[in-house]
């Protein structure tokens, strides 16, 4: 191929690559001009009711102490367990998840009976996950 014939066919390709973009037919050229409005919705939440009323007592004997908890039952729908809490005046908060009772009790030996208080907290647990955001609480106890 002679020097004439490659510099005429570039030219011709770059000529045809550059109006030939430009047609008609180019998907870059489409236009779009429905609007479209969303009819508006109202989305609502439902509320997990604590338990209300939680009673707690500390039953001390010689050599141990017996706390134990009880309360109704939460008024939401679909409430599955509760989440009872033992908070220590140290600190320290141990969590019992509790399947649809709704009364507890555990055994510890005097000395920790006696050496802290605590309290108990109870939050409502539902099927779907959520939790009470108000959680029913009762006064220090210990023996």
């Amino acid at each position: 191929m002679t020097r004439t014939r490659r510099t005429l066919l570039l030219l011709g390709l770059t000529v045809a690559a550059v109006f030939g973009g430009l047609g008609p037919a180019h998907p870059a050229q489409a236009s779009f001009s429905e609007k479209v409005s969303v009819p508006s919705m109202q989305v609502t939440t439902a509320t997990v009711a604590a338990p209300a009323s939680v009673t707690a007592t500390m039953t001390c004997t010689k050599t141990s102490g017996t706390l134990s908890a009880s309360w109704p039952a939460s008024t939401t729908a679909r409430v599955d367990g509760y989440l009872l809490t033992v908070v220590y005046s140290d600190g320290y908060e141990q969590a019992v998840p509790l399947q649809a009772a709704t009364t507890w009790s555990t055994t510890m030996s005097l000395y920790n009976a006696s050496a802290y208080s605590m309290h108990v907290i109870v939050a409502a647990h539902t099927d779907y996950g959520w939790t009470s955001i108000t959680r029913a609480s009762i006064g220090e106890l210990s023996c």
